[in-house]
């Protein structure tokens, strides 16, 4: 069967539906988006930029369904909670560079 001209009665042949939601399940959606990346250390300026790209279907319907505004807060909550992942080098006795994660507490906005 040619890759373009996909079997109708292929039980494996790939369906997907669209569903309708409500206002509460795109803000349990971007909030487990803001929360995901905000985890593999997105910033609140890239993390707004993903929510603002069609290209990302979920977070950009969420971003469209909820507003900016609404987006901006759950983005600085979830970043403000997560914090941001650092990787960094370290030298040790073995022939193999050892990668090592560091958290690192955002206090931005606040005094030093």
């Amino acid at each position: 069967m040619p890759y373009d001209d996909p079997d109708e009665t292929d039980p494996m042949m790939l369906v997907g539906v669209e569903l309708e939601a409500d206002a509460d399940t795109w803000l349990e959606t971007a909030t487990v988006f803001a929360e995901e990346f905000a985890r593999m250390g997105y910033s609140e300026p890239k993390l707004l930029e993903l929510f603002q790209s069609p290209f990302y279907a979920g977070p950009y319907r969420a971003y469209t369904a909820l507003g900016e505004e609404k987006v901006r807060a759950l983005i600085h909550d979830a970043v403000q909670f997560w914090g941001a992942v650092r990787f960094r080098e370290e030298e040790r006795d073995s022939d193999l560079p050892q990668l090592r994660l560091l958290p690192v507490i955002n206090n931005a906005g606040k005094g030093k």
